[in-house]
């Protein structure tokens, strides 16, 4: 039942419906694990990202758009220009239930239109409608005036000025901030690049039917189940209540927060930036599809409203020494409205700040400085002067700007390195380096288990094993898909699934799903060349010690690379990969995976 995909060939203005095989979905559900197969089977390796064989995906998994709590949650797959890696970048909101109910499960986008195109799918079919008047629109007016042309509850995702000028950390945005309900944001590995290169502003799209599942009433009860679960759940309620900014307080105090290009792990005078600060502004509370967590906090300020994340905080905030909530609104707006990754964009405006202090480069802002720091997110967005240096993302600005900037580039992979510091989160720097899109924070997040003492800090003792584990999980769950707030109960999330798409799992069938895709991303990845020589860290956080706060004054951390190396040999042992990171002959066999190929076009 679940795998319909509407396929687009922009350049020859086409589509196409298509269904995929149950044995596919079975071993790779849908959303992450769906795309990993269909990207590695449609490419060969060598590609470019920007070129208009790179396939563009929408993917929705077998619980989105369904009765099951947090169910508004799809995916945009393809190959990043901003890495060269696998990417996929999740969102929340409504897009994907509106596809599912326009009667597709996923949306593959080939090819490259000849002129400035926009996709409109709804009852009436698909339709090519000219993009020209709104080429070069800000977000927000870009949906304005496609929901005017079209219908005024189109779902609409869309690039703004940053994608449509290739920025390599542009993002895609679904609807707009100034929505009743929320928007979502695939902001991570610039997809919103991928979608610019083909010519295509938007996909709009309003749905009439209902989503079929194989078991209604067993679905049902599954999500009644899940409802529980998250109701009796301890935490919650501090999610409802605050979002993600609950995080800024303790990972400021544990000196986890990121501060000025990542010199520190900690601010001093940091209280506009809590999340008790937040809620003091004029706020409201805005959630995705289906979910009872309403974790979304949108405040409102001058230019109008805007739902702030922990992330936002953390990169746009404390690392660029930004100390006000306001300031921080202030520059999300501005890179939700030009289409840009607010994680990226705050590690690369750090950058450029330290380039500035350490006179690398002239007429950067100073940090803190909040108005150039908006200045300079507008200069990248349009690609004008350093800003068209700093738009192909940190790691390629560092290459072409020299004199030693390359050291204090914090990326992972070519992906600039989200809120969490390494120095003081040994689990996150294992988690970073191995992670199969570049630094990341949602594959493996470490921290909570840290600070609760369930790992050890600043040891790698039990953290391989650890991160394998959640990688795994996670690849699975982000299958389904499911979101990262909602507490899991294995047994209820694999009813769902059976209710659903039909397809039975028992425990270790379905972890073994997660694992089978992690290693199909990690063949992808070593076919474009990558192996054990990019899976590390910026060179700062093994040889520079980090600023934390401790006992009566400031103590010092330290990363060491050897320990750093062996929790690294540990974890491919544990993965049963190579020495250089490889997946052996006896992994694939035993995943099903003997079938694909690893590095070089050679047969595993």
């Amino acid at each position: 039942m679940f795998g319909k995909i509407l396929a687009i060939n922009l350049t020859e203005e086409t589509y196409s419906v298509h269904k995929v095989d149950f044995s596919v979905i079975r071993a790779f559900i849908g959303g992450k694990g769906l795309g990993a197969y269909l990207l590695y089977t449609t490419l060969k390796g060598g590609e470019d990202p920007l070129s208009p064989a790179n396939p563009l995906m929408f993917l929705t998994g077998p619980l989105t758009g369904t009765f099951f709590p947090t169910s508004g949650r799809s995916v945009v797959v393809s190959k990043s220009p901003l890495t060269g890696t696998f990417a996929d970048s999740h969102f929340g909101g409504y897009f994907g239930p509106e596809l599912r109910r326009a009667g597709y499960d996923g949306l593959i986008i080939t090819g490259r239109s000849k002129s400035p195109r926009y996709v409109w799918i709804s009852g009436g079919g698909v339709e090519f409608k000219d993009a020209g008047e709104i080429q070069g629109l800000p977000v927000d007016e870009t949906v304005r005036r496609i929901r005017k042309e079209t219908d005024a509850k189109a779902r609409v995702a869309c690039i703004g000025p940053a994608g449509e000028n290739l920025v390599k950390f542009a993002a895609i945005m679904m609807d707009k901030d100034g929505d009743a309900s929320r928007a979502g944001i695939a902001a991570r590995a610039g997809l919103g690049a991928v979608m610019g290169s083909k010519n295509l502003k938007a996909v709009a799209v309003k749905g009439t039917g209902k989503i079929q599942v194989v078991d209604e009433e067993g679905l049902r009860a599954a999500a009644a189940t899940a409802l529980q679960v998250i109701k009796e759940n301890t935490f919650i309620p501090n999610r409802t209540r605050f979002g993600t900014s609950y995080w800024v307080e303790p990972m400021n105090r544990h000196g986890i927060l990121p501060t000025r290009n990542f010199r520190a792990g900690f601010m001093e005078n940091a209280e506009r930036l809590y999340a008790g600060y937040l809620c003091g502004l004029e706020k409201k509370d805005v959630t995705c599809f289906n979910c009872p967590i309403r974790c979304g906090k949108k405040i409102h300020i001058g230019e109008g409203p805007v739902k702030v994340e922990y992330e936002d905080i953390a990169l746009l905030g404390s690392d660029n020494g930004i100390k006000t909530m306001e300031d921080v609104a202030k520059a999300l707006m501005l890179c939700n409205n030009l289409g840009l990754d607010a994680i990226s964009a705050g590690n690369v405006v750090g950058f450029a700040m330290e380039c500035g202090e350490k006179g690398i480069l002239r007429n950067m802002p100073d940090f803190g400085d909040a108005k150039g720091q908006r200045e300079l997110i507008r200069n990248i967005a349009y690609r004008r002067g350093i800003g068209d240096i700093l738009a192909d993302g940190v790691r390629e600005a560092a290459r072409k700007i020299g004199r030693d900037a390359e050291k204090f580039a914090m990326h992972v992979k070519g992906m600039e390195i989200p809120g969490y510091e390494p120095r003081s989160s040994w689990g996150m720097a294992l988690a970073y380096a191995t992670s199969d899109r570049g630094a990341c924070h949602q594959r493996a997040w470490t921290v909570a288990s840290e600070l609760a003492g369930r790992l050890k800090r600043f040891c790698f003792e039990g953290v391989p094993a650890f991160v394998k584990d959640v990688q795994d999980e996670r690849a699975a769950a982000y299958s389904l898909i499911v979101c990262d707030f909602a507490p899991i109960i294995m047994c209820n999330v694999r009813q769902a699934l059976k209710c659903s798409a039909g397809i039975d799992l028992n425990e270790e069938e379905y972890i073994k799903v997660g694992e089978r895709i992690w290693n199909l991303t990690r063949l992808f990845n070593a076919r474009e060349g990558m192996s054990r020589k990019d899976d590390t860290l910026p060179v700062r956080i093994f040889e520079d010690p980090l600023p934390v706060p401790g006992g009566d004054g400031i103590k010092h951390l330290s990363l060491p690379r050897d320990k750093f190396e062996r929790a690294l040999d540990e974890y491919y042992a544990l993965r049963g990969w190579d020495v250089d990171g490889i997946p052996t002959r006896e992994k694939l066999r035993e995943l099903g995976l003997d079938g694909f190929y690893a590095v070089n076009g050679v047969k595993a």
